[in-house]
């Protein structure tokens, strides 16, 4: 649970230093607890993600959840545990970034810091804005999935598809 119970928002750049120390943004900080440690993961599509405890554990929770059975399970989990390494941020909320994760998101110099609700999510700058710019034109249909569970509106689709042909199969299709 986050300290205040509000959601960690935001996109902030900010530089890794030589000693692969990176300091949490002030509006980021505010929401976690503080002087507790913070969980660091690889995290999904090639960045890191910074967890606070409880989020940590809600996660470990639904990972324990799923089927330990299923092949993928078991290696993601592997690799995500493994790979996963408690920091303590110091007096200037910096903390220290593996060169293991620092080599796996291919971090250097400059990094985009990134409020995901319950995480703060670790990027180079330039995978995220690739990753934006593949993203951002999908938007509404991101929403719609999203929020509401789904893809398009099937009957938004039906009359697209209606519109988009007047004829199938040698017949009108009625209107």
């Amino acid at each position: 649970m986050l300290a205040t119970g509000m959601l960690l928002t935001g996109s902030y750049r900010r530089a890794l230093d030589d000693k692969l120390r990176l300091a949490i943004p002030k509006p980021l900080r505010d929401q976690l607890p503080p002087g507790e440690p913070l969980f660091l993961t690889p995290g999904l599509d090639g960045c890191l993600a910074v967890y606070t405890p409880a989020a940590f554990a809600a996660l470990a929770d639904r990972l324990e959840a799923s089927s330990p059975a299923a092949r993928e399970v078991r290696s993601y989990s592997r690799l995500f545990y493994s790979q996963a390494t408690v920091v303590t941020p110091d007096a200037q909320w910096r903390f220290r970034v593996t060169p293991e994760l620092t080599s796996w998101a291919e971090l250097s110099g400059e990094v985009m810091i990134v409020g995901v609700r319950d995480h703060i999510e670790v990027w180079a700058v330039e995978k995220w804005e690739q990753y934006v710019a593949r993203c951002d034109g999908q938007y509404e249909q991101l929403a719609e999935v999203a929020l509401v569970g789904r893809g398009p509106d099937p009957a938004s689709e039906k009359d697209r598809v209606i519109a988009n042909a007047d004829e199938v199969g040698g017949k009108v299709l009625p209107r």
